[in-house]
């Protein structure tokens, strides 16, 4: 079974995830804090880190940041435990597509235990670094969207936006879909103001390599849509 680092500082939390964890045959690592679980990793080797954005003594971009400079660990999916503001603050924490998750505070154990088996089952299968559309490429790697020699660095939240639409060349994407798969926003709570001012934002970028040839489309009333 998987081996995961719990890194939280509230003890009540951390001993409710460990048993729930435990007892579906994980193999739980505790740690109270960013600074013991980097210590830890050092020679531990895990498979999911969960990491409770309340310690004290990191931020998660932080902590992020050296876990993905790692060779050993850059890969490792994390599952961030974090306020129900931060689903709607952009780039409040540093989740790759596909590839982390994050669950608001308070939480269900059953629900927290769902998402990190969905994260371990996407861990196994390789993703490109770099997806092309046409003539468009989203270097995974760097955050940047390249056409003919051209180059331009994208937002954490607009490469996931982008990523998100050219995973799916030629379709309708609602911006209620968005806001859930891409900012993490409960059914129904999050603005389509969000959707909105993010994409003015993206085609002007887009604009730049394309020579401000449009490649994300409006469908009135159903959403948006990426024409490579």
């Amino acid at each position: 079974m998987a081996t995961i680092l719990l890194i939280c500082g509230a003890s009540n939390v951390r001993q409710l995830a460990f048993q729930h964890l435990s007892a579906k045959g994980y193999d739980v690592v505790l740690a109270a804090s960013a600074t013991e679980a980097l210590r830890s990793l050092h020679t531990l080797m895990v498979d999911a880190v969960i990491f409770d954005t309340a310690v004290p003594d990191m931020a998660a971009q932080d902590f992020c940041q050296w876990l993905r400079q790692d060779p050993r660990c850059g890969d490792v999916p994390v599952l961030f435990l974090a306020p129900p503001a931060f689903r709607w603050l952009p780039d409040s924490v540093p989740m790759r597509m596909g590839r982390d998750a994050l669950v608001s505070k308070p939480f269900l154990s059953s629900e927290v235990e769902q998402t990190l088996k969905r994260l371990l089952g996407a861990a196994t299968m390789p993703i490109p670094e770099t997806l092309t559309v046409g003539e468009l490429s989203l270097d995974r790697r760097l955050f940047a969207l390249s056409s003919e020699g051209d180059s331009v660095a994208l937002t954490p939240t607009e490469f996931r936006l982008l990523e998100y639409l050219m995973d799916r060349p030629r379709t309708v994407v609602s911006a209620e879909e968005l806001l859930q798969k891409v900012w993490g926003f409960v059914p129904h709570t999050g603005s389509g103001d969000i959707v909105r001012s993010h994409m003015r934002n993206l085609r002007r970028k887009i604009g730049k390599v394309t020579r401000r040839r449009e490649v994300i489309q409006n469908s009135p009333r159903r959403g948006y849509r990426f024409m490579a």
